[in-house]
C-alpha cells in the first residue's frame, strides 16, 4: 500500500472490533482523516500511550480501501497537562469537537491546524477555559462566519448599552436596530467587547484579557450558540463542561 507522512493532532478516537481503534487525525497538509490502528488495543501494542486524544503527533500512514492505516507515531506533544485534570479536559474535548464538527474529510487547512495546535497547547499550560473560547473565535473566523462585534451589521453604528447578539445575522445590533432579529440574545458591552478580542488576537497574547465570571459564561454561552447555529449541530462537550465545574 502507498504511504505518506503526516503531522497530526487526535481529535477522536473509538474502539473498532476486538483488538483495533478508529483513530480520526486533524492533519496540517491533508485536514481530517479517518484512520485505523490495527492492535492498538492490545496490551502489548506499539501504538500504547501514542495515540491519546489531543496528541500532537508525526504519522505514517498507509493509504487504504476505506480508511487509512496507522503505520508508525512519533510523538511531538503528548499534552499530558490536559489529561491530568477533568476541567482542562473538557475544555480540550470542546475544541476536538468542534473541529471535527466544522470540518470535512481531507480538506485541508493549515491555519486551523495551526490555530488548534495552539489552543490545545494553552489548554495544557495555560487557561483552558480561555483556550476554548478563543479557538471557538478562531473557527468561525477561518470558516468564514467570524462574528462583527464592534459596530451594528445593520446600520454599522458603534454598539454599547443595550446591544443584542444575533445568530441569524452574524452579529450585534444596536438598540435602534435590535427589532431585526426577534430571536437575538441580550449582549453586554463587555462580552462583545472580549469577542471581538478573541477574534483578532493571537493565543499567545490571552492572558491580556481579563473577564469576570460572569462575563466569561456571557462569551462563552455566546460563542457556543453561534457555533451551534453555523454549524447545525447540537454541541455535547459544553455539557460535559458543566457537569465538571
Amino acid at each position: 500500500m502507498p504511504v505518506y507522512k503526516a503531522e497530526a493532532i487526535v481529535i477522536r478516537r473509538v474502539s473498532l472490533g476486538e483488538a483495533d481503534r478508529l483513530v480520526t487525525l486533524y492533519t496540517r497538509d491533508r485536514g481530517k482523516i479517518a484512520t485505523v490502528a490495527k492492535g492498538a488495543r492490545k496490551p502489548r501494542s506499539r501504538f500504547a500511550g501514542r495515540l491519546e486524544l489531543f496528541t500532537h503527533l508525526r504519522a505514517l500512514l498507509a493509504i487504504g480501501r476505506t480508511l487509512d492505516v496507522v503505520s508508525q507515531i512519533e510523538v511531538v506533544e503528548p499534552h499530558a497537562g490536559i489529561r491530568a485534570d477533568l476541567q482542562r479536559m473538557g475544555h480540550a474535548a470542546f475544541i476536538a469537537e468542534i473541529t471535527d464538527r466544522a470540518t470535512a474529510d481531507r480538506e485541508a487547512a493549515p491555519e486551523l491546524f495551526a490555530a488548534l495546535r495552539s489552543a490545545l497547547r494553552m489548554a495544557s499550560v495555560g487557561d483552558a477555559e480561555l483556550a476554548a473560547m478563543w479557538y471557538a473565535a478562531q473557527v468561525l473566523v477561518l470558516t468564514g462566519h467570524g462574528p462583527i462585534v464592534d459596530r451594528c451589521v445593520i446600520c454599522g453604528r458603534g454598539v454599547s448599552r443595550g446591544a443584542v447578539f444575533s445568530l441569524a445575522l452574524g452579529g450585534a445590533l444596536c438598540q435602534a436596530d435590535r427589532g431585526r432579529d426577534a430571536q437575538a440574545s441580550p449582549a453586554s458591552a463587555v462580552a462583545l467587547a472580549a469577542m471581538g478580542f478573541l477574534r483578532e488576537t493571537q493565543a499567545a497574547a490571552l492572558s491580556k484579557l481579563a473577564l469576570e465570571r460572569r462575563h466569561r459564561d456571557e462569551v462563552a454561552g455566546l460563542l457556543q450558540r453561534y457555533l451551534e447555529y453555523r454549524l447545525e449541530t447540537r454541541l455535547k462537550s459544553p455539557s460535559i463542561i458543566q457537569k465538571m465545574v
